[in-house]
């Protein structure tokens, strides 16, 4: 597929502040989740991704444009800000009337209500934003964003501040406006296991730099020699744990009362051999799992390494 964002060498510093870094990126069409945390350059690569800044160095290219000076790229992008400027004492079909025409939508009073069905508003979306929740907030905030058609939406930290069913809701919606509506979306985070619920397609910045990307698998992949801790859990424990260390990419053994913590230079082997060593042991195993097997032991090692 052909990237909707190709970003080379790509570069923004303000005075002696370095927003990106040599940043080379490709974002290819779907879902794909920008994380880092704050100071990364997330705010920044949308920026540029919208025009709104010039590069100081290297090229970004949008939808098959360049987005400096190029007022049309703004007609393809639907963006969702992190920060709320409400218009707390309007409806939201006040405002989203409003939005769309600064945008020259035309037929505005059908494309309000199709926005807001889109999003799960269209029985709220007569009341007044001032007493609306926080989830119901942002998906005003995202329909807003889809007012005008937009091929490409850029969700900036939209879970921020939402209670866990108003996440979990707003997951739920971001993976429909790619599904069911077709959007290209970019959505950021600092939060990694927040991401993972809706693509498993990132990017890991830090320090404006692309330090990972690609299929969450394709990037734990880059860490299979990193040693992981693998908890055990049930009958015969012990006596399993004495075997594994018979085992040459097993590097320690804790024991515990009902489990075993084993440390692992060699995950897929691990995983690999320990069925068979299992039922050689006939060991009662009845849970195991991975401390490390999530993006934040990625992220962190990536990081220190």
């Amino acid at each position: 597929m052909k990237p909707i964002i190709t970003a080379t060498d790509l570069s923004k510093w303000y005075g002696d502040v370095i927003g990106l870094n040599s940043l080379d990126l490709e974002i290819k069409p779907g879902i794909t989740g920008i994380v880092g945390p704050n100071g990364a350059g997330k705010s920044t690569l949308f920026k540029l991704i919208m025009g709104l800044i010039k590069p100081k160095l290297g090229e970004i290219e949008v939808l098959g444009e360049r987005p400096w000076r190029n007022p049309g790229i703004n007609a393809k992008i639907g963006f969702c800000p992190d920060y709320e400027s409400l218009p707390l004492d309007s409806t939201g079909r006040d405002y989203l009337a409003l939005i769309a025409r600064l945008q020259g939508v035309s037929g505005v009073d059908g494309r309000v209500q199709e926005v807001a069905e889109t999003v799960g508003m269209s029985g709220d979306i007569g009341r007044k934003i001032g007493g609306y929740s926080k989830g119901m907030k942002q998906r005003v905030k995202i329909a807003a964003a889809l007012v005008h058609r937009p091929e490409l939406l850029i969700l900036d930290e939209p879970l921020a501040g939402t209670d866990p069913l108003g996440r979990k809701d707003l997951i739920e919606l971001i993976g429909a406006l790619h599904r069911d509506s077709g959007f290209d979306v970019i959505v950021s985070s600092h939060i990694l296991r927040e991401v993972e619920r809706m693509t498993r397609e990132i990017a890991l910045l830090y320090k404006g730099r692309a330090i990972a990307s690609g299929n969450i698998s394709e990037i734990r992949a880059l860490i299979d020699k990193h040693p992981h801790n693998v908890v055990i859990r049930g009958e015969g424990t012990r006596q399993l744990a004495k075997r594994l260390l018979d085992e040459e990419y097993v590097i320690s053994v804790r024991l515990g009362d009902d489990l075993v913590t084993i440390e692992v230079r060699e995950p897929d082997m691990f995983f690999r051999d320990f069925p068979g060593i299992a039922r050689e042991q006939a060991s009662g195993v009845e849970e195991i799992y991975s401390l490390d097997d999530n993006l934040e032991s990625v992220f962190d090692y990536l990081v220190e390494g």
